[in-house]
């Protein structure tokens, strides 16, 4: 099949590239293979027993997919499913109700400003370098970033702290994984900056 599709592609080459050098009836004859012998190949490759068994064994999966959505479909948006997920809204608590769930929301932001910089300037890059390419861009500042950055580590270092004074056992340590993280990462973020431009 890949010598039938090369030897097609170059009687195309040579269609275009010599059409004025051959006479037309040439031209048709080239034209005419170029359309019939792929087809009487893949009609031949077509015939043999196992392509066959293959091509009815990828329909046969194919309709069992296209049949199998529509039940699919039909229990994901159920009545019963709709109802068990109005369940779950209506027990989830809208304000936390202990001094642990309070300091835990205070800190996400700051969790989320660790996790999110370094791939968000990342991704900044990338699509600045793409359009420095064509001189429509020039390089940004990060510097308010890494303010915030720096705030967000300063407030995990504190939280951390206070967690391990008023909270439960283990929400201090995860606190404190986060600003080891996000300190490692101010370490090495310049390299990562260097790599990116």
């Amino acid at each position: 099949m890949l010598w039938v599709f090369v030897g097609q592609m170059m009687l195309m080459v040579a269609l275009f590239v010599w059409n004025d050098c051959f006479p037309s009836w040439v031209n048709r004859i080239i034209m005419a293979t170029v359309i019939l012998f792929p087809l009487m190949v893949y009609l031949t490759v077509l015939a043999e027993p196992s392509v066959r068994q293959a091509w009815r064994s990828l329909l046969r999966d194919c309709y069992l997919f296209a049949v199998s959505i529509p039940p699919a479909i039909a229990r994901l948006f159920s009545f019963a499913t709709v109802v068990k997920l109005a369940q779950i809204v209506a027990s989830l608590k809208p304000f936390p109700e202990t001094k642990d769930d309070w300091i835990a929301l205070i800190l996400l932001p700051f969790k989320t400003c660790i996790v999110v910089t370094f791939p968000m300037i990342w991704v900044f890059g990338k699509i600045i370098s793409y359009f420095q390419l064509y001189g429509r861009a020039s390089w940004p500042s990060y510097e308010l970033i890494f303010q915030c950055y720096l705030i967000s580590l300063l407030a995990l270092l504190v939280g951390a702290l206070f967690q391990s004074i008023f909270c439960r056992a283990g929400r201090a340590t995860t606190t404190s994984l986060f600003f080891f993280v996000g300190f490692a990462l101010l370490l090495i973020g310049p390299l990562i900056l260097s790599a990116i431009r």
